[in-house]
This record gives structure tokens, C-alpha cells and sequence, in this order.
């Protein structure tokens, strides 16, 4: 049994219906000093620390927040003025490092007016009724402080928060109460999820005495993170099980509501079509599909239509296989609707909690929840303070060990990373080999990109090809890698977002950027680095030039984004290899048919020919 699963059952009762905190006609404002685990990826990162005092006045709540993710430190001192129901005076949070205290955020409000300071930016914002001070997902106190809030003024619809643009939406809701274990005592908490402090939605849990229980699936576009009070770690998983039910449940809801367009025996007609092969595109054409496998393709004056089949007029449009994303982090379920509604149906996972992912793999699979077909890629890493994901090998019989677990939780392939050691990476890429699984990842630092191929990684994820292009050593590495058959997933777009200068807005070269949910937009534009345009531009040059040179040798490209924009990152990524001087219909190939024979599901999808799966999108 799945661990996931076998945590659920240990949930000793779940109803939607009792409410622990209906007795209480006001939020609770005693003192208290708690300790949060902070959790980032599975990986055990650091500690909140936070303290609430009450006077006539109002409440106080002082937080320090404190982790490293990878050697990173960030640390977070944040303090908050309220009245006694929760409603913000002030919020202040500064950045500590050992040589600088700087400040991240300020909002002072005064009669529904809150002068806001927000990355060196001031604005004075006019607050409706119901409105807060929160600052994103960290520190994780602030949104208990907002679910207090939204107890004591009457659980309003919707509540307006700063910093936001000028405010955000923020929907707070009562899913239930979940009675645990607790040191022998049962104990019963109070399950909200928060929707719109980061893009998405995620569960926070409070206590009878309303203190903060646990936070889950905190990813918001990104990563994931998630906290749980000290005396609380072991029960962590059950918490995050409970929010990927929940989260489940919201995907299910929103499948239902979608009405299916056409099933059995359908006809496109007068389409041109691209199918994902050399093949040139082929206009005017017909494909049929039946009970969901492609039947016929071809010009239209060479098929024959049976009587009843369900015809659909697609003169004018393009039909191309389904779109993959070869290296994503699906953090929340509102990746699987965004994917599909981009064109992407098939996104390779390469890093994720099990307790989120599995059961969202399977609510997909199972046609419970639209979203496209996930495959999962197991990360592994080497252990230590700097070490990343939930799972660690130091030593070989770890490192199998661990390739056993994910392959029997019906993962595809291996992820390494960079804290492996050589003979750990050699007994995790034998392992998997065994059960039939591939290995892909980062080059972990013990190992040069060929040390790695060589130790048996079958495909190596972001850009790992270092040098000029053109230059003897990258076209020496690239023949290595030519002859090895290693496929590589250069994730363009993400470097792009990431190292852009500054100066240029990211709408500039990913325009879609303007259509996101506000905080996902916020997230995004604020991405880039301190670095002038042309120094940028020409790094990104270069990387082009790698990646046309890679095509030219024959090396296999899949197309992946990391945490980039779902699905429209996709698009970004297929544009710059065209930017980089490769054709157009290999650059779609690098998103259809090769990421399908690199994942070994060519049979199956990837292309659009008779026998295979009507995995396919219909573009205007």
C-alpha cells in the first residue's frame, strides 16, 4: 500500500459538517508562543517562531522565520499590530543576513487607507470593508492570523489584502475538522483552505484553542512548503494527505462542470495537420477517431466517413499531437486545467511530495480530474544540511532501497541530485535500470556532465552543456552525448525568466504573463536578475547557440519549463528554439514525438497516426 494511503488511515474521524470553533462567537486571544517545522519539498529546512500578546488595546503577533533551502539562507523577522479582531494596523517584515537588516514590506493602515511599501515601491491603497496585511505564503503565521481574522468578522466572501495590485482576492473557508492522534489524545482540528495568497489553494489547520496546527501544499506556482507545529511533525504526511483530498475533491468538481464536446466516432475535417513526425504538413485533411484511438488521418478526399460518425468543421485549424512538458512541478491541482487549456497533455513531474502527487496522479489517470497524463520522475538526493527532497541516499543500499520504494509507487524514472556521490549515483542508475526505469536529473557535483552519463543517468535535466557555443569543448561534449543517445531538457524559458534583466519586463517576451490570476502574475514579473540587458542577452545567446548545436548533432531535446507559467511557458520554450535557427517542426517534435520515445510511450502517443491515442490539439 502506497504510504500516503496507508497515513490516511490513521485520520480517526473527517466531517465536512462539525465546525470546532461554531461555539465561539469571537476569535480566541490568549497568549501564545509556538514553534512551526518548515518543510520545503518534503526536506526538513528550518523553524517559525512566533509569539501572540493581548492587551486592551490590541493583539501583537512577532515572528522570526528561519531556513536554508540548499545553503540559502533566508531569514524573516515580521511584526503585525491589530485590533482585537484581527483587523490590521500595521505589518512590518525585514530580511536579516549577518550584515544587513533590510526592509521586505510595510503596510500601515489608518481608516481604510494603507500606505503600502512593497520592493522599494510606495502606493496608498483604499481598503473596502473586509481587508487584510499579508505578505504572500511567508511567514506562515500571517495566514492564521488572516483565517482569525475571517472568524471574528463574520467569515465574509471574499477579503481584499495588501500588498496586492493595488489588492488581492483572498477566500478563506471552513472543509471540515479532522480528529488525529495525538500522544494518545484524540484531538480535533479545524481544516480551512486559503485560496488567492498564492496562486491556488491550500489547507491550514487550527486547534481548538485556535492555534496554528499545520499548513499544506503552500506551493503557489512554485515549489512546496509547508509547516506544522513542533509537537505535531510526525503527523505532517496525515496533514497533507487530508489537503490533497481536499484539493482532489476541488479538481473533481470543476471536471464535472466541463461538458464533453464529442466521444465514440468523431471526424475532424479540412484540418491541416502536423503529426509530430518529419512528415510535411498535410492540408486539407481528415482524422477520425473511435472510442478514443485515431482510426484514419489523411486527405480528406481519401477517407471515408461512416454514417453516424459525429462530424467536426476544422477548416482553417491545425491539428497537432498533444504537448508535452518534460520537466514540471505540479504543486497544486490548477497545474492540470492550466495544462490542458494550453495544449499540454503530458507533463513529466521531477520533484514533489507523495502525499500530494500520487493522489493526484490518480485522480487524473482515472478520469476523476481533467489535467493532462503525469508521469513522475523520483527525487533523490544525497543527505545533509543542504541536501533537497524528501528522499536521501548516502550510500548505495540506500540509494537502491529508495529506487525500490518510488518504483513500486508506479513512478517512471529516477531524478538525481547534486549532493549524490559517485558510487550512490551508480547503484541508484543500476537499480532502476533493473526495474526498468530510466535516470534523469541534475549532474550532481561529485561528477562532470560525461562522469554522469557514464554512471548511468540516461538523460540529464536543464542546460548542463557549459562553455561557448561552438566552441571544441562544447562540440566535443555534445559528439559524447550524440553517441550515448542522452536526452536532454534545456528548460530555456526558465533561464529566461530567471536571468533576464530587470529592465526588460517578462511580459516583453511571454506576453501571456498579462492574462495570469494576480498573484501568479506578481510571481512572475517580479522574476529576473541584476544584470544590464545586453550582458543578459548575450548569455542567453549563447544558450541558444548551445541548443541549435545540440539539434544540428542529433542529440534528443525535450521541451520543459521547471516552474515557469503552466503550459504557456511551453509555447515560450518552442519559440526559442526557433529563435535559436531550428525549424519549426522539430521544435515541435522536441514537445510531441521525442519526449514520447524518450519515456518509451512512442506506441502509444506523440504522433498522430492510426492505432495510437487521440492525444491531439485542435489550434486555431
Amino acid at each position: 500500500m502506497p504510504r500516503s494511503a496507508a497515513l490516511l488511515l490513521t485520520l480517526v474521524a473527517f466531517s465536512i459538517a462539525r465546525d470546532p470553533l461554531s461555539a465561539q462567537s469571537t476569535v480566541a486571544t490568549r497568549d501564545v508562543t509556538d514553534t512551526l517545522r518548515l518543510y520545503y519539498v518534503g526536506y526538513p529546512v528550518g523553524y517559525e517562531r512566533y509569539q501572540i500578546s493581548t492587551n486592551a488595546a490590541g493583539i501583537e503577533l512577532r515572528d522570526d522565520f528561519d531556513y536554508s533551502d540548499r545553503g540559502r539562507r533566508t531569514h524573516l523577522v515580521a511584526t503585525t499590530q491589530f485590533d482585537t479582531r484581527f483587523s490590521p494596523r500595521s505589518l512590518e517584515i525585514v530580511r536579516v543576513t549577518d550584515s544587513a537588516t533590510t526592509l521586505e514590506a510595510s503596510v500601515r493602515v489608518q481608516a481604510r487607507r494603507a500606505t503600502v511599501i512593497a520592493r522599494d515601491d510606495t502606493a496608498v491603497v483604499t481598503l473596502p470593508t473586509n481587508a487584510f496585511a499579508i505578505v504572500g505564503n511567508t511567514p506562515f503565521v500571517q495566514q492564521m492570523a488572516l483565517v482569525r481574522y475571517w472568524l471574528a468578522n463574520g467569515r465574509p466572501s471574499t477579503v481584499a489584502v495588501v500588498p496586492g495590485g493595488p489588492t488581492n482576492n483572498v477566500h478563506v473557508a471552513l472543509r471540515g475538522s479532522d480528529t488525529l492522534n495525538v500522544n494518545g489524545k484524540r484531538t480535533v482540528f479545524a481544516r480551512y483552505s486559503i485560496e488567492g495568497v498564492v496562486w491556488g489553494t491550500h489547507a491550514l489547520w487550527l486547534d481548538e484553542a485556535q492555534r496554528l496546527a499545520a499548513i499544506a501544499t503552500a506551493g503557489g506556482g512554485g515549489l512546496s512548503f509547508d509547516a506544522v507545529r513542533l509537537e505535531l511533525d510526525p503527523l505532517l504526511p496525515e496533514f497533507q494527505a487530508r489537503a490533497a483530498k481536499d484539493r482532489v475533491a476541488d479538481l473533481r468538481r470543476w471536471t464535472e462542470s466541463i461538458p464533453v464536446l464529442a466521444q465514440g466516432r468523431v471526424a475532424f475535417t479540412g484540418a491541416t495537420i502536423i503529426d509530430g513526425t518529419t512528415a510535411e504538413p498535410l492540408r486539407d485533411a481528415t482524422l477520425v477517431v473511435d472510442n478514443g484511438r485515431i482510426v484514419a488521418v489523411g486527405p480528406r478526399a481519401s477517407i471515408r466517413i461512416a454514417a453516424g460518425t459525429r462530424t467536426i468543421n476544422a477548416t482553417g485549424k491545425t491539428i497537432i499531437p498533444g504537448l508535452w512538458d518534460m520537466h514540471g512541478h505540479l504543486m497544486q491541482v490548477d497545474w492540470g486545467p492550466a495544462y490542458v487549456g494550453a495544449g499540454v497533455t503530458t507533463a513529466r513531474d521531477m520533484g514533489n511530495v507523495l502525499p500530494f502527487i500520487l493522489p493526484f496522479r490518480d485522480a487524473v489517470h482515472t478520469g476523476v480530474g481533467i489535467g493532462p497524463q503525469i508521469l513522475l520522475a523520483g527525487l533523490i538526493d544525497g543527505g545533509g544540511p543542504r541536501a533537497f527532497g524528501a528522499i536521501n541516499a548516502t550510500t548505495p543500499a540506500e540509494g537502491r532501497a529508495a529506487v525500490q520504494r518510488y518504483h513500486e509507487l508506479g513512478f517512471e524514472q529516477m531524478k538525481l541530485y547534486s549532493l549524490l556521490t559517485p558510487e550512490v549515483v551508480a547503484a541508484i542508475s543500476s537499480e532502476a535500470h533493473r526495474l526498468g526505469m530510466t535516470v534523469t536529473g541534475h549532474v550532481p557535483n561529485s561528477l562532470s556532465l560525461t562522469a554522469a552519463v557514464d554512471s548511468g543517468m540516461d538523460q540529464v535535466a536543464h542546460l548542463q552543456v557549459r562553455g561557448v557555443a561552438g566552441s571544441d569543448s562544447v562540440t566535443r561534449t555534445i559528439e559524447y552525448l550524440r553517441v550515448h543517445g542522452t536526452v536532454l531538457d534545456p528548460t530555456a524559458s526558465w533561464g529566461e525568466l530567471l536571468q533576464h534583466s530587470t529592465d526588460q519586463t517578462v511580459a516583453s517576451f511571454q506576453p501571456a504573463v498579462d492574462l495570469l490570476p494576480p498573484v501568479l502574475y506578481q510571481r512572475v514579473s517580479r522574476m529576473g536578475g541584476n544584470v544590464d540587458t545586453a550582458t543578459a542577452n548575450a548569455r542567453q545567446r549563447n544558450t541558444l547557440g548551445i541548443i541549435k548545436q545540440l539539434h544540428d548533432a542529433g542529440v534528443p531535446i525535450v521541451a520543459g519549463t521547471d516552474e515557469g507559467v503552466p503550459g504557456a511557458s511551453v509555447h515560450r520554450e518552442l519559440e526559442l528554439y526557433v529563435a535559436a535557427g531550428i525549424p519549426a517542426r522539430d521544435a515541435l517534435r522536441y514537445a510531441t514525438s521525442v519526449p514520447a520515445a524518450s519515456m518509451g510511450l512512442a506506441y502509444e502517443v506523440g504522433t498522430l497516426q492510426p492505432g495510437k491515442r487521440a492525444d491531439l490539439v485542435v489550434l486555431d
